[in-house]
């Protein structure tokens, strides 16, 4: 029953700090900031994954099949 207390203390706390709409309404903005770079990133990272032509680019920007 130890981890129920420490989850009801967290919104305990957070419904303490979040008092006011307008400290919701930040928090909120921060919430959905965080979810989209994080959403943009696993993106990213399943397309590139997915594209696997063996090219390569070097510095100055000619390519080279491999």
């Amino acid at each position: 029953m130890e981890g129920f207390e420490a989850i009801e203390n967290v919104i305990a706390s957070l419904d303490y700090i979040l008092d006011s709409k307008r400290k919701r309404h930040i928090a909120g903005g921060i919430l959905l900031s965080a979810s989209l770079l994080f959403g943009g990133l696993a993106l990213t990272v399943i397309t590139i994954t997915g594209d696997n032509d063996n090219t390569v680019i070097n510095l100055k920007g000619a390519r080279r099949d491999e």
